[in-house]
């Protein structure tokens, strides 16, 4: 019933409806021309991106996004919120992670905002400890870190 794909750019359609479906559950709307763009272009922006399909609807993603030859960044974890309580969101986050620690990174790091407590508690029961700022965005007041 639920599958983990890497994504192919054959599924870049899916994926921008996704996010203009599911950032409003998070309380924005999805900007593919701005701050959202790195989406909007998945193959030439992360170097792993997963979708999580039930049959043949995109109901989740993750991404990782390479910091540095050793550092990597969780981005993108998105689940409709009728499947949350499910695990789905660990298990999209576990397959990141995994695949990063193959990829030879040694820490993985995230940014999000206190307000997604159920996304904050998921970081914790992977691993992820808090850290210092690492990046400009000014919309996020939480940063993570997890050794790989």
């Amino acid at each position: 019933m639920y599958e983990i794909k890497k994504f192919s750019a054959d599924m870049q359609q899916d994926v921008n409806e996704f996010f203009t479906n599911v950032f409003p559950e998070s309380g924005k709307a999805y900007e593919p021309e701005g701050r959202h763009a790195l989406f909007a272009d998945a193959e030439h922006n992360f170097i792993g991106f997963w979708c999580l399909f039930d049959y043949d609807k995109l109901i989740g993603t993750v991404a990782v996004k390479k910091l540095s030859d050793t550092e990597c960044e969780l981005k993108g974890l998105y689940l409709y919120e009728k499947y949350h309580g499910q695990k789905l969101g660990y298990r999209l986050a576990k397959t990141a992670v995994d695949i990063a620690g193959e990829m030879g990174f040694s820490v993985m790091k995230l940014d999000t905002i206190s307000t997604y407590d159920r996304a904050v508690k998921l970081y914790r029961q992977i691993g992820f400890v808090p850290t210092e700022r690492y990046n400009d965005n000014q919309k996020a007041d939480i940063f993570m870190s997890l050794m790989l």
